[in-house]
């Protein structure tokens, strides 16, 4: 089953959490924003690809120039990705979370 990989943007750093095809959160992580840190998402997302036998899906709200080097990862190493407009991502969690924090945006 298909692995969702969801990131809640701030500057320099996003927390990342992984749920399963069940709807199970198997991770929940910060990565900052830079080269080891990416470099350790790709070998998360290619060992989640081999599992599955499909790329997993990946989600984050477009935060403006925070969301830039993530989006930028994506794009270099070919990854879809579905950016949500922060309008949207408010609308789509209003009803699910009582306080806003990182982690809770992420999820």
């Amino acid at each position: 089953m298909k692995h969702v990989f969801a990131f809640d943007v701030s500057m320099g750093k996003s927390t990342m959490v992984v749920y399963n095809g069940y709807q199970k959160c198997e991770l929940e992580v910060e990565i900052q924003h830079n080269k080891s840190s990416f470099k350790a998402l790709k070998g998360k997302i290619v060992e989640i690809t081999k599992q599955d036998g499909e790329a997993p899906e990946i989600v984050f709200e477009a935060s403006g120039v925070y969301s830039t080097p993530l989006e930028h990862f994506f794009q270099t190493e070919g990854y879809a990705y579905h950016r949500l407009s922060p309008i949207e991502a408010k609308l789509q969690t209003a009803s699910m979370r009582r306080h806003k924090t990182d982690q809770s945006d992420a999820h």
